[in-house]
């Protein structure tokens, strides 16, 4: 999955093992948590996948969501 990042320090939220949801614009959950089990720095995105997920089809339908981390897990 291509993630682009809106906070300063990617490569920490998008750590191995962070639990990840996806959400929409009213920051309804849509999917998760999943868990990163791998990542990538491209260019200026992030590849992310997760933890039991195997096929891009299984993602196709997060396309233009967001990506977000619990509340208790954010930084301030």
């Amino acid at each position: 999955m291509e993630v682009f990042p809106l906070v300063e320090h990617p490569g920490a939220v998008f750590a191995p093992k962070a639990q990840l949801f996806v959400v929409d614009e009213a920051r309804r959950v849509l999917a998760g948590p999943l868990v990163v089990a791998r990542r990538r720095a491209y260019h200026r995105a992030w590849l992310l996948g997760f933890e039991g997920i195997t096929s891009r089809a299984a993602v196709e339908g997060w396309r233009d969501r967001f990506v977000a981390v619990a509340e208790a897990d954010a930084d301030d």
